[in-house]
């Protein structure tokens, strides 16, 4: 005689409640993010360069610094991407100061010393100068000129960084 099991258990084939496991997903977010941060590189590109202007190469170390924009290209000199004067009569001139990128700088160091007064940011004096790589010597003496005499003296000038 054969055993006949009075109940038949069946196997539970309904899934119920997917449940998500949180834990290791919060392990491969941290991992993600640890990565990340390792990775960050806090000097970045300080200094977009103008695209009217190929700049020069240089084996310089120092990282660029944040300042007033002075792009001088093959036929504008421009503050913050405003065009001031055309070369051609920066060239023409026999002038040392320009004039009309004077009373430009003259106004952004007036309205930076008012910010200095209001909300204690300090005045330094900076401006970054990005000159193509064919200006000539002149021009670039003439613009280093104006922006000393206009509460500028602290100038540097951007080149690409040569890979050794």
């Amino acid at each position: 005689m054969a055993f006949i099991p009075s109940r038949i258990k069946k196997h539970n084939t309904d899934p119920g409640k997917v449940r998500l496991n949180l834990t290791s997903m919060m392990d491969m977010f941290t991992i993600i993010l640890v990565f990340l941060l390792k990775t960050y590189s806090t000097e970045g590109m300080l200094i977009q360069p103008s695209e009217y202007l190929t700049l020069p190469s240089s084996t310089i170390e120092k990282s660029p610094e944040v300042a007033l924009d002075l792009v001088i290209s093959k036929e504008w000199v421009m503050v913050n991407h405003e065009p001031v004067e055309k070369v051609s009569n920066i060239l023409a001139s026999d002038r040392l100061i320009i004039k009309s990128l004077q009373e430009k700088l003259e106004v952004y160091a007036r309205e930076a010393k008012r910010m200095e007064e209001l909300y204690g940011t300090k005045f330094s004096g900076k401006v970054t100068i990005q000159g193509d790589r064919e200006i000539p010597y002149k021009l670039l003496v003439k613009v280093m000129a104006t922006c000393g005499k206009s509460d500028y003296p602290n100038m540097r000038l951007v080149v690409y960084k040569k890979d050794k």
